[in-house]
């Protein structure tokens, strides 16, 4: 794979349909931290999406989307005291990961976000998430339950 070939772009509505299936198909291994049905999955992507459509990209290859990320220019941390920038869902398609396509997509999450300030939660035991986000600059701050709040200041 070439990383030459992706490209990222922002999302529109119409991109939104293909969510729901690519974030199910990321979440198998790892079930305990994803969406229980296909429903629910639409549901919660729809919602990522109001929060900040302007935050939504997508990576392509040739036309197909196979990674996007929903952050959020707006978000208010209650962690923090303030408002900061927030990574709220990354998904790239088990086929197509370890070829920097998720380094590529919360890159452009973080120019979006212009923010000195930017939080995530992952699950505890997603520890290929952990190290990508930690080699990208995000400390491990607060563990809740089976969820693991990070942050990156610039």
């Amino acid at each position: 794979m070439k990383v030459e070939r992706i490209t990222i772009r922002k999302g529109s509505r119409e991109d939104l349909q293909k969510m729901p299936h690519m974030l199910m198909e990321a979440y198998r291994g790892i079930e305990e931290y994803g969406e229980k049905d296909i429903d629910k999955a639409r549901r919660y992507i729809e919602g990522l999406y109001q929060e900040d459509p302007e935050c939504f990209f997508v990576a392509e290859i040739e036309g197909e989307i196979i990674g996007f990320i929903f952050c959020n220019r707006f978000w208010y941390s209650k962690f923090e005291h303030s408002q900061v920038g927030a990574i709220h869902e990354i998904v790239v398609v088990p086929a197509y990961r370890h070829e920097g396509i998720g380094k590529m997509l919360i890159e452009k999450a973080m120019e979006a976000l212009n923010s000195s300030k930017i939080e995530l939660w992952v699950g505890e035991k997603n520890k290929e998430a952990i190290k990508l986000y930690e080699n990208l600059g995000f400390q491990r701050k607060e563990k809740i339950g089976k969820w693991l709040r990070m942050v990156y200041m610039a």
